[in-house]
């Protein structure tokens, strides 16, 4: 078993080196770009290779004229992430960008891969060969996830350590489950609503493996990274707030509102995030209370997902990718109850008409706001449905037990 397994790691190795030199070949020796990655991959090769400080206001401005951004955006130089995400790349940081840039593309495509089927393994479903390429392809399109990986963002590594959290809990592997979520440090903003909810969820069922687990590799990523720079959580304290002084940005629920009521935006949308952490909480007292019933708990992190992409005033589409983890679990419910055809043509939906919105709306580089409400307002419509749907069953359950049971 070790030895197929060492095979298997061999075989996928290899692929992986393979697609890499095809990637740098046909597209990142000419074109650079990933530049989310960039300036991470630079602030990096600054702390190891120069034992420079990679939060510094003289790396971000060397990052600025190869990025073609004026100085007085100098924030989008800065390496603005937690030190322990230089663990998820460290030996991209002594390659040439554009090797470095072709092995993370790939890395990121893989992740993509890793995530669909950490997704079909949590929902214990196992589509036919030709429907996995359907739904990996489909996946790797998907606007969210393909501007991850032409940005070099570090979005799929959050949905990918949030969905292996889920399948570690849901397997009994609480200690594992903690370290997992532990790992998403490295951008903790997208999990800043997520965490909680999973934390409180595990205290009161007293699983307290997790929390050890959470604990004890927290402190491990920050003790090492510490290690190899002590002063890094104080660097990146200033870092965020250079950024905090010239970043602009509107929360979604802001750009909805001033499209729906553009006299009364400010209101309307503080209305709307009222509803949205209500229902959310509710969501939670549910989950809660209900707390052996899996869809009682998926159902209270789904809330949790669209309320941390929905209310925050600096987000970015990219974050969009973890509403993978609905989006596939409702497919498959969809698929058992035998709305195949409604929920291949709500696939297609998705995957096309954010493409043909950004298409027709971006200027330059520039995404229109409304792409930021898009498609976490189209799961919201799905969520609230599938919200009054089972309410509704659950009344005619009460009203007619008998007709319920059949």
């Amino acid at each position: 078993m070790k030895k197929q397994w060492l095979l298997v790691g061999l075989i996928l190795g290899v692929l992986y080196i393979l697609q890499s030199v095809l990637l740098y070949q046909g597209f990142t020796y000419q074109h650079t770009g990933a530049n989310d990655f960039f300036s991470r991959w630079y602030g990096a090769r600054a702390l190891l290779l120069q034992g420079r400080d990679p939060y510094a206001l003289d790396v971000a401005y060397e990052v600025l004229p190869l990025l073609s951004f004026p100085p007085e955006e100098v924030s989008r130089g800065g390496f603005a992430y937690p030190l322990p995400v230089l663990f998820t790349f460290w030996p991209l940081a002594y390659l040439p960008y554009e090797w470095a840039q072709a092995f993370w593309m790939t890395a990121l495509q893989w992740i993509t891969i890793a995530l669909v089927l950490s997704s079909l393994r949590l929902e214990q479903w196992r589509p036919k060969p030709l429907g996995l390429v359907a739904i990996v392809l489909g996946t790797l399109l998907f606007y969210p996830v393909a501007r991850t990986i032409l940005l070099g963002q570090f979005t799929l590594h959050i949905t990918l350590f949030i969905l292996l959290t889920l399948l570690a809990l849901q397997r009994g592997n609480d200690a594992w489950a903690g370290v997992a979520l532990a790992a998403t440090v490295i951008k903790p903003q997208m999990v800043i609503v997520v965490a909680p909810w999973l934390l409180l969820w595990t205290l009161a069922q007293r699983r307290w493996r997790f929390l050890g687990g959470l604990l004890f590799a927290g402190g491990a990523l920050l003790l090492s990274s510490m290690m190899l720079f002590p002063r890094w959580p104080l660097s990146f304290i200033e870092d965020l707030q250079r950024y905090a002084e010239v970043a602009g940005g509107r929360s979604p629920l802001l750009v909805l509102s001033t499209a729906l009521w553009p006299g009364g935006a400010e209101l309307l949308s503080t209305f709307l995030a009222g509803l949205l952490v209500l229902a959310m909480l509710a969501a939670w007292w549910r989950g809660v209370r209900q707390r052996e019933s899996v869809g009682a708990v998926e159902r209270a992190l789904y809330w949790t997902l669209l309320v941390s992409l929905l209310i925050p005033f600096q987000t970015g589409t990219t974050n969009q990718a973890m509403l993978l983890i609905p989006l596939l679990s409702w497919l498959r419910q969809a698929w058992e109850h035998g709305w195949r055809v409604p929920a291949i043509l709500a696939a297609l939906a998705l995957l096309v008409l954010p493409w043909l919105f950004f298409l027709n709306t971006v200027i330059g580089i520039r995404e229109n706001d409304f792409m930021f409400v898009l498609i976490p307002l189209a799961c919201l419509v799905i969520l609230v449905g599938i919200e009054i749907y089972d309410g509704q069953r659950r009344v005619q359950q009460n009203t007619n037990p008998k007709g319920g049971a059949r």
